[in-house]
């Protein structure tokens, strides 16, 4: 897979959830300056080759504050997990999966992080 495939892939995934509406938008690589949190970037893809096809993991980091923490948060977490998990992107020839869900410290900001990580199946 060249990088160019991987990045369209992101894209779509990208336009996808932002496409939704879900509380979440979702950013690739880097959030905008003018970005509304809570807000999630599309991070870290590690690529594995598979006798038949490719599987990708990477993160999406949630980034929030007060008041978007506490149940709140959990709520658009679950919702956007929901949205994307076994969704498949035909033009892409992907499908992808949730793994695992964890928080992450930050003490360097007051802000809240989650780090959410799936895998997409390339076949």
């Amino acid at each position: 897979m060249h990088e160019n495939d991987m990045y369209k892939i992101f894209i779509a995934l990208q336009e996808y959830i932002n496409s939704s509406k879900d509380d979440i938008k979702v950013y690739y690589e880097e959030a905008s300056k003018q970005a509304i949190m809570p807000y999630g970037v599309i991070s870290d893809p590690v690529e594995t080759r598979l006798n038949y096809g490719k599987l990708i993991y990477f993160d999406i980091n949630i980034w929030s504050k007060e008041p978007d923490t506490g149940v709140a948060l959990e709520e658009k977490v679950q919702s956007l997990i929901n949205l994307i998990d076994k969704h498949i992107f035909s033009d892409e020839k992907a499908v992808i999966y949730f793994e695992s869900q964890r928080p992450v410290a930050d003490p360097e900001f007051e802000l809240i992080k989650k780090q959410i990580t799936f895998s997409i199946r390339l076949f």
